[in-house]
């Protein structure tokens, strides 16, 4: 037997939630931040660095050591660096936020610059856009 169902979704469903848990999120960050694992700032690191609730606060977890995974460490980028700012955004609050941006406005070649807080100081760093 068949029965025919209908769904209401709402406006841009497709980006809400977390896929960075995905096996296919490692292609994803390659692409889009060269191999950086990116975790939500606590609200205790947000206060500290006295970042807006609302403000991207994304931490380094990870850096990636190999092959185009590397790209991040070889722009510069170190575990515990505070991105605060993507391409100028400052309101990407989560990395899967972050993954849909640069997946969607940017293209491969095309590089990113990238503003993070290291040891309380404001470092530019610029990130290639990757296959």
């Amino acid at each position: 037997m068949r029965h025919s169902l209908t769904l209401d979704l709402d406006e841009g469903w497709k980006r809400q939630g977390d896929l960075s848990w995905r096996v296919s999120s490692w292609n994803l960050r390659k692409m889009t931040t060269g191999g950086l694992v990116l975790e939500t700032a606590d609200p205790a690191r947000r206060r500290a660095a006295r970042i807006d609730p609302d403000a991207t606060a994304l931490v380094v977890a990870y850096v990636g050591q190999y092959g185009e995974h590397a790209a991040g460490k070889e722009a510069g980028f170190l575990k515990d660096d505070l991105i605060v700012a993507f391409d100028g955004r400052k309101d990407l609050r989560s990395e899967s936020e972050l993954f849909a941006y640069a997946l969607e406005e940017r293209r491969p070649g095309e590089r990113v610059s990238v503003t993070v807080l290291r040891d309380g100081r404001e470092i530019e760093l610029t990130l290639p856009m990757q296959r």
